[in-house]
């Protein structure tokens, strides 16, 4: 399994258990589940923003590097 379905399953069981039984242990269990899913998501951005800002960091140093090319050419 993985962390989402994991983490769904721990609110899903919180819910039940919060419903049913009328315990605290039910939210505490939904609150653990909702921050893992909150952090999951997080991460999940961060390296979504990390593998873009690195796209644009080599798209920007090739057109760079074919400028710098072009003007050495024409300078010679």
């Amino acid at each position: 399994m993985n962390l989402p379905t994991i983490a769904l399953i721990a609110l899903a069981l919180g819910t039940i258990l919060g419903v049913t039984l009328g315990v605290p242990l039910g939210r505490r269990v939904e609150r653990v589940a909702w921050h893992a899913d909150a952090a999951l998501t997080r991460a999940r951005t961060t390296g979504w923003l990390l593998r873009d800002l690195a796209g644009y960091a080599t798209a920007t140093a090739g057109t760079v590097a074919v400028a710098v090319f072009v003007v050495w050419a024409l300078a010679r």
